[in-house]
């Protein structure tokens, strides 16, 4: 049976309709793609720094050369640093480590240490001239 002129002109229609649907939606998927890369910037074009934002690394307690003082434990990071610091009498070592470690000052460490603060002072400013010394001497 032959379709009517009628169902064949309800059949066009539908049919126009679908592609012409189409036909915006991949408009609107373009224009879409275009607003997207007008926002997007690569990698290769960004500066080191905030590429460095995105990363991401991982520290392990391996990493770290332990020191023990007062029952707390302080790891640091740098090989060198760490051997210039166990080069150090003991004394000026805790005194660095509570002072730039732990975030105590002068007067804190002399109380805790039962020395004046201006021995704390003293120790203090003799290691970072040893420890100073050392790494300039060591570096590589």
């Amino acid at each position: 049976m032959k379709p009517s002129s009628f169902q064949t002109t309800i059949e066009n229609q539908f049919d126009y309709i679908c592609k012409r649907t189409m036909d915006d939606e991949r408009k609107d998927y373009m224009k879409a793609l275009s607003r997207q890369s007008k926002r997007e910037t690569l990698f290769s074009d960004m500066g080191d720094y905030l590429v460095s934002q995105f990363a991401t690394v991982d520290s392990y307690p391996s990493d770290f050369h332990m020191f023990t003082l007062n029952g707390s434990t302080v790891g640091v990071e740098s090989d060198l640093l760490s051997e210039a610091l166990r080069n150090l009498t003991d004394k000026k070592r805790e005194i660095i480590l509570l002072y730039y470690f732990m975030d105590m000052n002068d007067t804190e460490i002399a109380e805790l240490l039962n020395l004046n603060r201006s021995t704390v002072y003293r120790h203090r400013t003799s290691g970072l001239t040893f420890i100073k010394e050392f790494m300039e001497g060591n570096e590589e």
